[in-house]
């Protein structure tokens, strides 16, 4: 093997028989899992994986850019599984650019996990408290002027002709 950080292998093509090397399959493995893990938070299924509602959402905005980086790495590996060079995608370089862009990435999760999730948790608690303390109010003010507490079904109201 070459040197992985010499400007020669970076922006040579792979052979057929060098694309599914150790730094490939690790790619694709790690590029794999985030693009489904992230495909998963992305449509929902946070919900039951995640039972804390701010880190939730926070997931699921983190997905929405997963799903873009890791998109673009494994279209750059799709490239080069399929042996085909449209604008020179097929050089090594663009796998280790994404996964540059993977590291960067994750370093702006941590960094938005750690700046924002205390405050936001805070906002969060306050506003639930806030409508915690208006729902009990409206039923007892309900409650004095003597309406049930517990509504029926709403009268149906008929078309006039």
């Amino acid at each position: 093997m070459d040197n992985p950080v010499s400007w020669d292998y970076l922006t040579t093509t792979p052979g057929p028989n060098e694309v599914f090397g150790p730094f490939a399959i690790g790619f694709l493995a790690l590029f794999g899992t985030t693009f489904l893990i992230s495909l998963v938070l992305y449509s929902g299924g946070g919900k039951r994986l995640i039972p804390d509602p701010i880190l939730r959402r926070m997931a699921r905005k983190w997905s929405s850019i997963a799903l873009a980086v890791t998109g673009v790495g494994l279209f750059f590996f799709l490239i080069r599984i399929l042996q085909i060079n449209p604008f020179n995608f097929q050089m090594r370089i663009w796998l280790w650019l994404s996964l540059l862009a993977f590291g960067l990435m994750a370093a702006y999760f941590a960094f938005d996990y750690i700046q924002n999730y205390s405050t936001l948790k805070e906002q969060y608690e306050t506003r639930r408290r806030q409508q915690q303390y208006l729902r009990p109010a409206a039923s007892s003010a309900a409650a004095k002027q003597g309406a049930p507490l517990v509504s029926g079904a709403r009268p149906v109201r008929r078309k006039r002709r």
